[in-house]
């Protein structure tokens, strides 16, 4: 059995449990009775821990071996092969960990199938009179990305949102359908906290608009801000190479512009709003553009299940001939959480 972590006060206290990090200038030990205490360093005096740690600094290469504090307040990592001991100031430290736990983050490998999270939902609508209507939507919005931890590692995120509006109306024997489908996969390399260069491919068909099929290949770069824990917003801009092939007339080929942001927003324990932009404005003919904005709000019904309200707004400035520019669709329908 291994022997109990100690973390010896000023005042002569002895506190023991397991370690569980150093961050910053604050010591967290996992205690029977008490749970998790978080101890500032200001007021230790000694520490001896049962195993080896790694010291991430926030400068340099991580170390690993026994770790101690010094006498200045500074720590003292010692090498278990070598036996040689190297002092790191104490406002140099980002975190430290038990080896076995800073390997488990840094070798982190997870199988096509985990490390994703998102929302898929569902949702019909039937009318019945003079004219008969029938309306089904679905919507996808997930990630892949490894686990959150206290040391940042280079890595990859997986981005996957999908849109289906299927609407059919029928009076007498005229049947008229209008169909929207949009999917995108974004694919960012985490380099820094917050910090992502990106490649993305999105394809997209809007029957009111007249545009059988856009397909969009490009790339660019974008932060993360996070809201104290509250939700995320993400901004991003690049440049991508657009085709364009609609109902009428002969496929174009134009480089646009791409500018968007996606922002999630936690507003109580159950209710939560989501928000995404998308503006591409076209360089090789000025003047025109599209741009797509969607809003859901999401009310938690239980852990897995919520009720989904969302507003969709696709714009096109240059629509096929008899075709509008907007396309407008409230949605609602039961999403899955995942």
């Amino acid at each position: 059995m291994t022997d109990p972590d100690i973390v010896v006060l000023k005042n002569g206290d002895r506190i023991t449990g397991a370690f569980v990090s150093v961050r910053g200038r604050n010591i967290s030990l996992q205690t029977g009775a008490l749970g998790t205490l978080t101890i500032p360093l200001g007021q230790v005096a000694s520490v001896a821990f049962g195993e080896m740690v790694t010291a991430v600094p926030r400068a340099g290469v991580p170390r690993s071996g026994w770790l101690t504090l010094g006498p200045t307040g500074n720590w003292q990592i010692t090498d278990d092969n070598s036996g040689e001991t190297q002092i790191i100031e104490a406002t140099a430290i980002d975190v430290i960990l038990p080896v076995e736990r800073y390997q488990s983050i840094v070798d982190h490998v997870a199988g096509p199938f985990q490390d994703w999270t998102g929302t898929a939902g569902l949702g019909y609508s039937i009318q019945r009179g003079d004219q008969r209507n029938d309306t089904f939507t679905s919507t996808v919005d997930t990630r892949r990305e490894r686990p959150s931890a206290l040391i940042f590692e280079r890595h990859w995120r997986t981005n996957v949102h999908m849109t289906t509006l299927l609407t059919n109306a029928q009076e007498a024997e005229t049947s008229i359908g209008s169909n929207t489908f949009s999917m995108s996969v974004r694919q960012d390399r985490m380099f820094a906290p917050g910090s992502f260069v990106f490649g993305i491919a999105q394809i997209d068909h809007v029957g009111t608009e007249g545009l059988f099929l856009r397909q969009t290949y490009g790339g660019g770069s974008g932060y993360d801000i996070i809201f104290g824990g509250r939700g995320t917003l993400s901004i991003f801009a690049g440049l991508t190479m657009v085709r364009e092939e609609f109902t009428a007339g002969e496929a174009e080929r134009t480089v646009q512009l791409l500018f968007g942001e996606k922002i999630r927003l936690q507003l109580t324990p159950r209710v939560r709003i989501d928000h995404a932009t998308n503006a591409s404005p076209n360089i090789s003919k000025v003047g025109e553009y599209h741009m797509d904005t969607r809003t859901a709000l999401d009310v938690k019904l239980t852990n897995r299940f919520s009720l989904n309200t969302g507003l969709i707004d696709l714009y096109l400035s240059n629509p096929a001939p008899g075709s509008r520019r907007n396309t407008f669709a409230l949605t609602t329908g039961i999403a899955a959480t995942f």
